[in-house]
């Protein structure tokens, strides 16, 4: 009776969704390998999914999606980073797509914030809807220029640049302080 008590307890536990921080996580197509938010590493093989992540990432072949992120995530081969609300941290990857908030540096092929970014957009292309930092790269869009420094090859700020607020693009440099 007693080994019975024993194993649906330990069934039990281990069947039951994970609320806690996990250490470590493996995130694959459609499962996390321990299920839950993520305070230390983890690592995303072709698509993951998980609610937060604070620590390091690794997105591998794929993407590495999260509601929120704070930390360091280096994409290999191919890997990106997506989250959903809030970003605060370095990320590397092919592609850095925030869909709300982001403050720290984004650097990689191309880069994308939805909302507000405070910091370092470095790629090819990058976009934010409102730019508190500095944009590097051949093009550079956003909506307004908060306060920051667009540089590359064409810079489009839609609310004007420094020298008309009727002229939404201008080569090599654009900024607002």
């Amino acid at each position: 009776m007693k080994k019975t008590f024993v194993g649906l307890v330990l069934a039990a536990s281990l069947s039951a969704p994970a609320l806690a921080n996990q250490p470590i996580q493996l995130s694959v197509p459609g499962n996390n390998l321990p299920d839950g938010n993520v305070h230390g590493f983890r690592a995303s093989l072709l698509y993951g999914q998980t609610p937060s992540v604070t620590g390091f990432q690794l997105p591998i072949l794929g993407l590495a999606e999260s509601q929120n992120f704070t930390g360091l995530s280096v994409g290999m081969f191919f890997g990106a980073n997506r989250v959903t609300n809030q970003s605060t941290g370095a990320k590397f990857g092919l592609v850095n797509w925030n869909d709300n908030t982001a403050k720290g540096a984004d650097i990689a092929f191309f880069n994308y914030n939805g909302g507000q970014f405070t910091g370092l957009q470095f790629g090819t292309v990058n976009y934010t809807a409102r730019l508190n930092g500095v944009q590097f790269g051949f093009v550079n869009a956003t909506d307004r220029i908060e306060k920051g420094i667009q540089i590359g090859l064409i810079n489009y700020d839609k609310s004007g640049t420094f020298v008309s607020k009727d002229l939404p693009v201008f080569p090599i440099i654009n900024m607002r302080f």
